[in-house]
């Protein structure tokens, strides 16, 4: 099944590393990127041996390491491995980066698997309210009795967002991963995507005084596509075996997962996103129209669907329902499940510079 994935809001995947000062320049509202084998290569052309011995000490004993700084001080020029414009006014010395190939950025198959897995998960839960909230009050109680017991506590912690989707994904009582109905599900990486896709976005934290990185991030308005398989022998395998969990059956061919994804996503994502216009009102209008305007795509037949960094599986999108029926067991859940402390339960948000959230793709079926 061929989908179109269709940018809405600024979307950040990274691959763990940051861009440093001596990686980039910022002229005249962009950002360009020299890779450090760059660099070094310009440096070994040098054909004055105590000059080439002079810009090996400078990267050792410099305490300013910016590479504006380095082609000053040695003259040299050479051209960015490729450049970005800047959204906003960027102050930092690092930027995170965006996942790539060598042919340019991408987005790996499984960050998309992962989205659609959390949203499954929470449209779920929210058909069964009672049980959800009998089974985290379940965990809660077994991560407080393990309280003085720091090292099985923390396993029990890391494992929690483990035991909850086990209750979605795997057939009762089942706990071999190899039982995880997704596991029908297959999901290519998307082909490389032009360097003009990416912009750098410099995001602020709503409700907090901490700065976030700047991020390199697909630009709205990006369209690719991407393949969604269903293996009909696995699907098989798990129905012979009568291992198929409760929604295993929508798994049975691509017509029928679509039709479940698609509802999943407005029974869910209309939840959550009427939760974060309530948020935004009286913060920031323009937030606010802008999640209105997303909530608008829960009825184009397509799948509206959140990707990226900073939605975990724990955070208010995944227990909406507790915190509608039980604010206290939400409240003492979540602060016992995080491994930072605050005065406040997710009581923030990270919106670039017009107030775009991040990570909304609409999925679109070809």
């Amino acid at each position: 099944m061929r989908v179109r994935v269709k940018v809405l809001s600024p979307v950040h995947v990274g691959n763990g590393e940051k861009i440093s000062r001596l990686e980039f320049l910022v002229e005249k509202g962009r950002l360009k990127v020299y890779k450090f084998d760059r660099i070094i290569a310009t440096i070994e052309r040098l054909a004055n041996p105590q000059l080439k011995n002079n810009a090996y000490l400078w990267f050792k004993t410099s305490k300013n390491l910016s590479l504006e700084e380095f082609l000053r001080n040695f003259k040299l020029t050479l051209e960015p491995n490729y450049e970005l414009e800047i959204n906003g006014s960027l102050n930092s010395s690092q930027v995170e980066e965006f996942i790539k190939t060598l042919e340019g950025p991408y987005i790996p198959g499984s960050e998309l698997k992962g989205s659609i897995r959390h949203l499954i998960a929470c449209a779920w839960f929210m058909d069964k309210p009672n049980y959800v909230i009998e089974k985290v009050d379940e965990l809660l109680r077994l991560l407080q009795n393990l309280k003085n017991r720091k090292s099985e506590y923390q396993r029990i912690q890391d494992d929690a967002e483990k035991y909850l989707e086990r209750l979605v994904f795997y057939p009762k009582g089942e706990r071999d991963a190899q039982f995880d109905v997704l596991k029908i599900l297959s999901i290519p990486d998307s082909q490389p995507l032009p360097y003009q896709s990416l912009r750098v976005e410099v995001p602020k934290l709503i409700g907090s005084n901490r700065t976030l990185y700047p991020c390199e991030a697909l630009k709205e308005g990006v369209e690719f596509e991407m393949e969604i398989n269903i293996n009909k022998n696995a699907y098989r395998g798990l129905e012979t075996q009568r291992k198929l969990p409760e929604i295993g059956k929508h798994f049975s061919d691509e017509n029928a997962f679509w039709s479940f994804l698609v509802d999943c996503s407005r029974k869910f994502y209309s939840k959550l996103l009427d939760e974060e216009i309530s948020f935004f009102r009286n913060r920031q209008p323009n937030t606010e129209e802008h999640l209105k305007r997303l909530k608008n795509y829960l009825n184009t037949g397509g799948v509206l669907l959140r990707i990226g960094k900073h939605e975990g599986i724990l955070s208010t999108t995944l227990l909406l329902i507790v915190k509608e029926r039980d604010k206290a067991l939400f409240d003492k859940f979540f602060r016992a499940t995080q491994n930072i402390a605050r005065e406040q339960t997710n009581k923030t948000r990270r919106v670039n510079s017009q107030g775009l959230t991040f990570g909304w793709l609409l999925l679109e079926r070809l």
